[in-house]
């Protein structure tokens, strides 16, 4: 048997898989050939040396910064360097690359950091070439097409493979013609997740930290004491990340050890896969974002829902997901991952975008009761760590979308209010009218509203009791907490002095002001 050969790539070819288009080589003194080991963030606090071997992204640095050439004579021992620039004025600094024997390579700046040092990872996981066992060939499997790498696993150990990711979420599974699924992988494949019961977190450490194929047993209730059922699962990496882990379905022949160096080994090119398939759909989640984007604002939203295959005449609705109440570090982009893969495992139509802390997802709906359970169960879900608010705006054509989403808003501020995870906008109708409200009044501060004398606090607090009692003395003065004639002093002083509370008018408008805070409260008036 043929064991995986792993070679470094070189920086012609990690040049090739990122795209001319976005890198250029100003000067390689070591030649094109020289190899990759990997992508390294320069820190211009650290005096430790470069990686050997590694490509360094100069974060920050332009052709133009001062002292970038002596930066460049600091990385001696890389392979190469990259910096922001356009080749005219990157090439000064080519004396400095030689100087430290390392490529010199500038970054377009259209694409971002973050994005480079993935496409370098993928470029160097997948490696200068691949050579597996006589019945597959991995290296003829497109990156990123998981679906035809587990196929390529599972004919080449001639059992049925599957990989999830870290969350235990099915990302592929093999369907190779002769190979049964056992009830374990039936059910992951319909639920597009593994049961609680069959996820054990020290499992998922042990492969994710190992880096060895580890041989487990199924577990009740798909396996008995007279029928056992072994599995072989390994972790994938790329570099320090965890993505995810392979699993083979070994049954009851367990595989040799020269095969389970071979998932291992598998393991370890799935990396490069899961990096692209990610990138890809990152791509996609981006395209989509927009299109949900020029819906939500209201424009061209009836082509914006074509193009993301709903139908802009049935029913349409705004779901609003954010953190009930905002932690140190916002959720942000682990909040879409989140939600998009929740969908995804389910196959429910939704599509989605983040803005601001706020993921506004669209979804088809027959009605609001139908997408509240959805919202209810993701927030279960997906809030097992922070405590998650999903608010549900009304449903509409695409024209109208717009208001849905401000409809969301509005009952997501309302569930921030009062603690509560779940609501449509048909559930928190009163109290989302007095937050636009009070938006509305914030937004014009002229209005007469906010020209009120200020009054001290415990004349506000029984104008406002006595108007919510319905004019009900003892009732208001026992929410005071205060003897009833006191408060009837209180009310007949305010007459005395113009605020007559008698006044439909009048009760109307104080309240209103007193109800959304407009007020100044002064010192405590004498009893």
């Amino acid at each position: 048997m043929n064991q995986v050969e792993y070679l470094e790539p070189s920086l012609a070819q990690v040049v090739e898989r990122i795209g001319t288009g976005y890198v250029t080589v100003v000067a390689a003194p070591r030649g094109l050939e020289v190899p990759i080991a990997g992508p390294a963030i320069h820190d211009p606090l650290s005096t430790a040396p470069p990686r050997a071997g590694a490509m360094v992204l100069l974060v920050g640095l332009t052709a133009g910064t001062p002292g970038a050439a002596q930066t460049i004579r600091g990385l001696a021992g890389a392979a190469a360097a990259v910096l922001r620039s356009d080749a005219a004025s990157a090439a000064p600094l080519a004396e400095a690359a030689a100087e430290a024997g390392v490529a010199l390579v500038t970054l377009e700046s259209a694409m971002s950091w973050s994005h480079l040092h993935t496409l370098v990872e993928d470029a160097v996981l997948l490696g200068d070439s691949l050579v597996t066992a006589p019945s597959r060939d991995l290296g003829s499997v497109p990156v990123g097409d998981l679906n035809a790498l587990v196929n390529a696993v599972a004919e080449t150990l001639d059992r049925p493979v599957g990989i999830v990711d870290t969350q235990w979420r099915l990302l592929a599974y093999s369907a190779v013609p002769g190979q049964v699924n056992d009830d374990l992988q039936r059910d992951v494949i319909l639920n597009r997740v593994v049961p609680a019961k069959n996820a054990p977190r020290e499992t998922r450490r042990l492969l994710l930290t190992s880096g060895r194929a580890l041989r487990f047993l199924t577990n009740a209730p798909y396996d008995t004491a007279e029928y056992t059922i072994w599995r072989v699962g390994a972790g994938i990496r790329s570099g320090p990340e965890p993505l995810g882990m392979m699993w083979v379905l070994e049954g009851r022949d367990q595989l040799s050890d020269d095969k389970l160096v071979l998932v291992e080994e598998f393991a370890r090119l799935a990396g490069a896969h899961l990096l692209r398939a990610r990138t890809a759909r990152t791509v996609e989640r981006e395209r989509r974002g927009e299109l949900v984007g020029q819906a939500l604002d209201g424009r061209d939203p009836r082509t914006a829902c074509r193009r993301l295959g709903l139908d802009p005449d049935s029913g349409v609705a705004v779901l609003a997901v954010a953190e009930l109440s905002a932690g140190d570090t916002p959720l942000g982009e682990h909040l879409l991952d989140g939600v998009a893969t929740y969908f995804d495992a389910y196959r429910r139509t939704a599509a989605c975008v983040l803005r601001h802390d706020t993921v506004y997802c669209l979804m088809p709906t027959p009605d609001l009761a139908a997408l509240r359970e959805i919202a209810s169960d993701l927030t279960r879900q997906l809030g097992l760590r922070r405590r998650l608010a999903a608010a549900v705006g009304g449903r509409v054509s695409a024209d109208d979308l717009p208001r849905s989403r401000h409809q969301a808003d509005l009952t997501l501020a309302a569930l921030r209010a009062s603690g509560t995870a779940v609501a449509t906008i048909d559930e928190v109708r009163a109290a989302a009218t007095l937050i636009e409200l009070r938006s509305l009044l914030d937004e014009r501060p002229g209005l007469l509203l906010h020209e009120a004398d200020p009054a001290p606090r415990d004349v506000t607090d029984s104008v406002l009791a006595w108007i919510e009692c319905h004019g009900d003395v003892r009732a208001a003065a026992l929410r005071l907490g205060v003897h009833p004639n006191t408060l009837r002093y209180r009310i007949r002083r305010l007459a005395a002095n113009g605020l007559d509370l008698t006044d439909p008018d009048t009760r109307l408008v104080t309240w209103l002001r007193l109800r959304l805070g407009y007020r100044e409260p002064g010192p405590a008036s004498p009893a």
